[in-house]
């Protein structure tokens, strides 16, 4: 067998394909063109700019930018047709540290639909200050509504579990010895009341590590 006999089969293979590949590149050039030709507009969105990421054992203690306006260039007929959701901004803080710095941003912060350019992000950078945070274990105590005369008939609260982690500020644990739960009603008092409540933060830089809730149990006087 010769090298003519080895590659026939590759050429009438080739041959068989050939109008195929004649569609498939009639249809690529069409589109091309067709985006090509489309007249480009420019349009200004206003997007809420979320901050991810943020290093662990630090939070934000600054008022930084949440939103941030940006302008696209590209066809009319897909910026006229784009979703809310083919578009959003975001701030990757994962290389911050304590302290006051500045994160730039640019088209890579802005997520765009293909065939979407951007052209525009204000402000280009926002300035964002990372403060040290502490855990430490807090008492929980009910917070118990239903006004004096229900109160002055609670024998016992019981709490489980009796204190919850807490993440803050170090000066943010001086100002909560204990957290309270979000307020308690109950709907009798003939006999023990069970319920299940969410503890509540206070503090602007606190928030709770695990499960936000405590089961409360409430005795009453007979």
């Amino acid at each position: 067998m010769n090298a003519s006999d080895l590659f026939r089969p590759l050429r009438g293979f080739a041959s068989r394909n050939l109008g195929l590949k004649a569609v498939a590149l009639a249809l690529a050039v069409a589109a091309w063109w067709f985006v090509a030709g489309e007249s480009k507009v420019l349009v200004s969105y206003t997007l809420p700019l979320e901050i991810r990421n943020v290093p662990k054992d630090l939070t934000i203690t600054n008022k930084a930018e949440r939103q941030v306006e940006v302008r696209l260039s590209g066809p009319s007929s897909i910026l006229s047709g784009m979703r809310p959701s083919e578009i959003s901004a975001a701030v990757d803080l994962a290389a911050g540290h304590a302290g006051r710095q500045f994160f730039t941003l640019d088209d890579r912060s802005v997520k765009v639909p293909p065939g979407i350019r951007v052209q525009r992000i204000y402000p280009s950078s926002i300035e964002v200050i990372l403060d040290r945070t502490e855990r430490r274990m807090i008492a929980v105590a009910a917070r118990i509504g239903g006004g004096t005369s229900l109160r002055k008939r609670v024998a016992n609260v019981e709490i489980d579990p009796p204190s919850v982690e807490v993440e803050a500020l170090p000066e943010e644990f001086a100002r909560m010895p204990v957290i309270y739960t979000e307020e308690i009603l109950p709907d009798r008092t003939d006999r023990a009341y069970s319920a299940v409540a969410r503890v509540e933060m206070r503090e602007a830089h606190a928030k709770l590590v695990g499960n936000p809730s405590v089961r409360v149990r409430i005795d009453f006087r007979k």
